[in-house]
């Protein structure tokens, strides 16, 4: 069942629904704004849809810079998962040998 809320983002009201946690949802709501009041004040005058594409640019950002970070960490993750099974696998082949 879908749940139904509502947040306030940039001083307006909005219904929600999905199956978000309420908690959860206004921590979204909240960001949003605080982007939203980010990007107003760096931007007088501006309209709220322009603020809105603004902080939205700005959250895609985020988020892409946090998918790369994490490309990279898995990357070394995987090598370093190698190396250390290499290492094992070296040292078996000492035990046979012997």
């Amino acid at each position: 069942m879908k749940n139904k809320l509502q947040v306030e983002i940039f001083g307006h009201r909005y219904t929600l629904r999905g199956d978000a946690d309420e908690a959860y949802a206004q921590e979204l709501a909240a960001y949003v704004d605080k982007k939203m009041s980010e990007m107003a004040s760096h931007s007088r005058g501006t309209s709220p849809a322009k603020l809105a594409i603004l902080a939205a640019i700005n959250i895609a950002h985020e988020l892409f810079q946090l998918r790369s970070r994490q490309k990279e960490r898995d990357t070394l993750i995987g090598d370093k998962t190698r190396d250390i099974i290499e290492s094992i696998e070296e040292q078996f082949e000492e035990f046979k040998l012997d």
